[in-house]
């Protein structure tokens, strides 16, 4: 037997026998001791795991991607062919109404659809797409929320501590108090949020600071037979007045006490110096107003209301 093992290991390579585990002699000896009941001879020190030795010295083999589709510079056809129909767009009908949209999107309606008859297989496909989407959301609305919280917390101290060295409050966009913070939604922002939004904002101010200038106008430079067409351009320059007041933030918006302050001082001021300053102001806004100029019509402030009124509609359906 032992011959036999001598001849086949003299035929093979020696860097094959060197890889083995056991040498031959060890084989020999194992055998013997499991059918003649001999002991199991110790392994000797060089087939044990050396200390401070990898067992796996080539390490973990590394995994391969789950990704169904290798990265590409270019889609394949068939993946194009896939966005192209997914994209397409399909015409529905809903009651009386007709529209056209995605194919995917009609896809989802499709489901929701069958979900809300009762269909229980789609109102589970339903849930298990709408659950991690949801989840994904609030957490990411949270963690906006938290920003924006902080962000009003280190504005608001850096505005404390200006004032408390007497130096004018730094300037931040968006301003601390224009952020509305609500739970489990994104935040609002009542005001500029960038240097464009910000003179937008300026204009309008000064826009009403002229229209608030406007309405003594009107009351005090109607001629004697005209009192009535003044007070109703007087009225029409509060209109515009109270719109142009309700586009800005609530820090900054006028006070009905405020108004009606600013209003009496004008109308109790020289007539000379209001046509000055009234002038100065529509000139501060960008427009030519010649000098006593009753306007504007308060058919124009109605339209003007109308208009805003229906944009509001369209928004909210």
């Amino acid at each position: 037997m032992t011959k036999r093992r001598d001849d086949k290991s003299s035929t093979e390579d020696p860097s094959e026998r060197s890889d083995r585990l056991f040498s031959d002699e060890m084989v020999d000896r194992l055998k013997s001791a499991l059918i003649f009941g001999e002991p199991i001879p110790t392994l000797p020190k060089s087939t044990r795991f050396q200390k401070g030795q990898s067992g796996n010295p080539k390490g973990r083999p590394k995994k391969t991607s789950s990704f169904p589709f290798h990265p590409r510079v270019e889609p394949l056809p068939i993946q194009e062919l896939i966005l192209k129909e997914a994209e397409r767009g399909v015409t529905i009908r809903e009651g009386d109404s007709v529209s056209v949209i995605p194919a995917n999107q009609a896809v989802i309606r499709a489901l929701q659809n069958t979900a809300l008859k009762g269909n229980p297989h789609a109102q589970r496909t339903w849930i298990l797409l709408y659950a991690p989407i949801e989840r994904e959301k609030a957490i990411e609305i949270k963690a906006e929320n938290e920003f924006w919280e902080a962000y009003q917390e280190q504005c608001r101290q850096e505005i404390k501590e200006a004032e408390s060295k007497g130096a004018a409050p730094p300037k931040h966009l968006p301003h601390p108090d224009d952020i509305i913070v609500r739970y489990g939604k994104p935040p609002l922002f009542s005001g500029p949020t960038n240097e464009a939004e910000l003179k937008d904002m300026e204009e309008r101010i000064k826009l009403m600071d002229a229209f608030i200038m406007q309405n003594a106008v009107n009351e005090r430079c109607a001629l004697p037979g005209n009192t009535e067409t003044g007070l109703r351009c007087a009225e029409a320059a509060t209109i515009f007045v109270a719109l142009l007041n309700w586009t800005l933030p609530k820090r900054l918006q006028l006070s009905d006490a405020d108004l009606i302050t600013r209003l009496m001082y004008f109308q109790n001021i020289p007539k000379r110096t209001l046509l000055k300053l009234t002038r100065a102001a529509w000139s501060a806004a960008g427009l030519h107003v010649p000098r006593g100029k009753i306007f504007p019509g308060l058919e124009i402030a109605r339209a003007v209301v109308e208009g805003i009124k229906g944009v509001n509609e369209a928004e909210e359906n």
